[in-house]
């Protein structure tokens, strides 16, 4: 139960970042490098969303969070305050992936 709160949480808080009108209002420690924030947040909603929903196929959890990582740059593209950008989503599928790498490499011990 635990890890499906602190999933909600997590993607809670990405949600409302991803949609704030000007990102760079955010103190130094939360927007200090847009690449580096895209790849420790997506790492880390991978992380939770595994020990939240264990029963999930990785395969599945992977495009669900890129899904996400897409429909986040779609609605970004809409609002006038912010603007969408693919290379967000790589880097949120670079952390997904190493969050996954971590996950198998854990399991394979």
């Amino acid at each position: 139960m635990l890890a499906k709160i602190l999933f909600f949480s997590a993607l809670s808080a990405i949600t409302v970042l991803a949609f704030l009108p000007n990102y760079n209002t955010l103190p130094d420690a939360l927007s200090f490098s847009d690449i580096l924030n895209h790849f420790i947040a997506f790492a880390t909603l991978a992380l939770l969303f595994q020990y939240a929903y264990p029963e999930l196929k990785n395969t599945l959890q992977v495009i669900l969070l890129i899904l996400y990582a897409v429909a986040i740059e779609i609605v970004q593209y809409f609002l006038p305050t912010r603007s969408a950008d693919p290379l967000d989503v790589f880097f949120d599928m670079l952390g997904i992936l190493l969050a996954y790498a971590i996950i198998s490499k854990k399991l394979k011990r």
